[in-house]
């Protein structure tokens, strides 16, 4: 998996003018199956959400109008988890078929395969876009470094933590301290310093 890609959009910018604000709400997406997860693109008009079929769709929208841009469908259960880069270059997704991938430019950048043992919950970015953590069903937390990615998955995991006994529902990283906290369907939180590994 290569992400080594120009900040920008997750798609060609013929979708989408950076500049272009929505001062009212988009109208509606309706859609024939369940979404497990959206998210807002932190510098353009779009939504990527993923849904239970697996697929993922990219929506630009205004004031005045909704737009499906891409559809994926690699993901052959699922997509729970969508997470984008903070300068929107990247979508990061996770699946129930165990799989988590990247998108950019319009196209799948990359994919592992059997990335978890069991079913991806959640995934959050952590830095330099290449850095991301993702959790799963049986509570286990692996920290990816995406640059290593190419050399197989036991690579590109940097760490793992295995201290829920429950789904993994969110994950919020504290870049200061260099920390994860996780909330797991066991009813616990978890804080995992990264610097102590």
């Amino acid at each position: 998996m290569n992400t080594q890609i120009n900040s920008g959009s997750a798609f060609s910018n013929e979708f989408m003018s950076h500049a272009e604000t929505c001062i009212l709400e988009p109208p509606d997406i309706c859609l024939d199956n369940h979404i497990m997860d959206l998210k807002f693109s932190p510098n353009a008009n779009v939504i990527a959400l993923g849904e239970v079929t697996g697929h993922i769709r990219i929506y630009s929208y205004n004031d005045k109008e909704t737009k499906e841009q891409l559809t994926f469908d690699f993901h052959t259960e699922s997509c729970r988890a969508i997470e984008f880069s903070p300068d929107g270059s990247l979508i990061y997704t996770g699946s129930a078929d165990k799989s988590m991938a990247v998108i950019t430019n319009g196209s799948m950048a990359g994919r592992i395969l059997e990335a978890h043992p069991c079913p991806i919950h959640t995934i959050c970015h952590l830095e330099d876009n290449n850095i991301i953590a993702s959790g799963d069903d049986d509570g286990m937390i692996r920290i990816w470094d995406l640059r290593q990615a190419a050399g197989g998955k036991k690579h590109a995991i940097i760490m793992e933590f295995a201290e829920h006994e429950g789904s993994i529902a969110q994950m919020d990283y504290r870049k200061d301290l260099n920390q994860i906290v996780s909330a797991s369907c066991d009813g616990m939180l978890g804080v995992f310093d990264l610097r102590k590994k």
